[in-house]
């Protein structure tokens, strides 16, 4: 048996055996790894190891060679290929960089992650701009919502904001014009939802609904005709704002016609009218950052028509 031996880096460390070789060999099924390590073939410092062992850096870890050959034989992705205007739009949608963090300003339309119905999205497009790094995804976002999409620079930093946003210590905000004005100024919405079987919609749904809360405030309204909300979703349920506004307060988001039908488009047809204003983050030395994204344009034109003040 040939074996393969690499080092544990400070990235991997704290990583479960079989994530880390699942990092280092994507195309490893994780049934292989466990077959291995009933073999006793995984080996942490020379010693067998279970596949739920945490690794730490400075280890060596050994496998079968076999598991490379593996990786190099599967259907390998085909990487995105950016022209220099890709690069410049790119370039153009950061709001903030550093050694850890990528923070865009995502546009309305494209998707952040690629599918069967997606030729491209926001995190393979990434992927291939950053050469020397791999931003890494720690948040979503809908494809026709804009505003602050986060990234991250690095394992640890993604372990960390990964916990961050599952433990629900990033404050998000969301801002959105919504047909209508709720009857309180402000106050929660707390509907449990869940995917509609017969359908793409979500749905709110009393007896199998996950738990989703949203806090909401009313900034401004134009007499009983719309109001610009500020959100504050506490949960992140699959579309949890649209449902929340159109069947919670009974205000759809403008340009909602999902969830909001013809009762969305007072104006006309106009993209959806929801925007991630802001995340504030916690850090790991005990600091948080902020960031803030500006409205898109088609956006700051409806709330310049209507005399709502964004600036």
């Amino acid at each position: 048996m040939e074996y393969v031996t690499k080092t544990v880096s400070s990235e991997e460390d704290g990583m479960r055996l079989d994530r880390c070789l699942r990092l280092w060999i994507p195309k490893l099924p994780q049934g292989l790894i466990e077959k291995a390590a009933r073999k006793g073939l995984l080996k942490i410092n020379d010693a067998k190891a279970k596949p739920s062992l945490r690794v730490e850096e400075g280890q060596t870890i050994s496998f079968p060679k076999s598991f490379i050959n593996l990786d190099l034989d599967a259907p390998q992705k085909k990487l995105v290929t950016l022209t220099h205007a890709d690069r410049k739009w790119l370039k153009d949608l950061i709001l903030y960089q550093d050694t850890d963090i990528l923070v865009l300003n995502k546009p309305a339309g494209i998707a952040v992650q690629g599918g069967t119905k997606q030729s491209k999205s926001l995190d393979a497009m990434m992927k291939a701009y950053d050469e020397t790094r791999t931003p890494r995804l720690v948040h979503r976002l809908d494809q026709d919502t804009s505003g602050v999409l986060m990234f991250a620079l690095s394992l640890p930093m993604a372990r960390w904001l990964t916990k961050a946003f599952k433990d629900r210590t990033v404050q998000k905000t969301y801002w959105a014009l919504v047909c209508g004005v709720p009857h309180k100024k402000e106050g929660l919405i707390s509907l449990p939802l869940s995917k509609n079987p017969e359908g793409e919609k979500i749905r709110v749904d009393t007896e199998e609904g996950l738990n989703a809360t949203t806090y909401y405030r009313v900034i401004e309204a134009l007499g009983n005709r719309m109001a610009w909300l500020e959100l504050n979703p506490k949960t992140g349920r699959t579309h949890q704002l649209r449902v929340h506004c159109a069947e919670g307060l009974k205000t759809p988001i403008l340009g909602d016609g999902k969830y909001g039908g013809t009762d969305a488009f007072p104006l006309g047809r106009t993209p959806l009218h929801l925007h991630a204003r802001a995340l504030t983050i916690p850090l790991p030395n005990g600091t948080t950052l902020q960031f803030e994204a500006p409205l898109p344009k088609d956006l700051q034109e409806t709330f310049k028509e209507l005399g709502f003040q964004n600036d």
